[in-house]
């Protein structure tokens, strides 16, 4: 495995990105990876919290078209998510706040999808039962958990010292 890591992230792209001055490299990958967390975040808890009362003037139904802003939001953060891990795969890969953020998003995903059931149905307009609520809080705590356990993996790979790579000088700038 390690072998492996080293090999991505010693591949040009992942040397390009991590080194480069440019405002194209690291930094527009953390842009781009802040901007599908704010649609995929952003959009769940907007979602979430309708379902638990918030804006009663909006219908349930409404809310269908924002699972495809959702899932573009997803995407731009598995690309850029993938890009910046490859920038440090041979540190990030060490600190297990990495893996608890992946099961965390698994679970979101998975919530999200049984509110996506119930607002897909023709009773979503009605009362929204207390199942619903609950994998609506529930939902919202992962996501939260998402979000934190990824600023966390910066922190965790420079207290760990698990690597110090080209990439290093990026991420801890970015963290401070």
């Amino acid at each position: 495995m390690e072998s492996f890591l080293t090999w991505l992230q010693n591949l040009p792209l992942s040397l390009w990105v991590a080194e480069s001055d440019s405002i194209w490299g690291y930094a527009f990958l953390l842009f781009v990876h802040s901007l599908g967390m704010g649609l995929t975040a952003g959009l769940a808890f907007v979602i979430c919290l309708r379902l638990l009362g918030v804006g009663r003037s909006i219908p349930v139904s409404s809310l269908r078209v924002l699972f495809g802003l959702f899932w573009i939001g997803f995407v731009l953060n598995l690309i850029s998510g993938v890009i910046l891990f490859m920038t440090n795969a041979t540190g990030d890969a060490r600190v297990p706040v990495l893996y608890v953020k992946f099961v965390l998003l698994g679970f979101g995903v998975f919530a999200l999808s049984r509110l996506r059931g119930f607002i897909d149905s023709e009773r979503s307009d009605g009362a929204v039962p207390p199942s619903v609520r609950k994998t609506a809080v529930a939902c919202i705590a992962l996501w939260l958990g998402v979000i934190t356990a990824g600023r966390l993996i910066a922190y965790a790979v420079e207290s760990s010292g698990a690597s110090l790579t080209s990439a290093a000088p990026h991420r801890i700038a970015s963290i401070r």
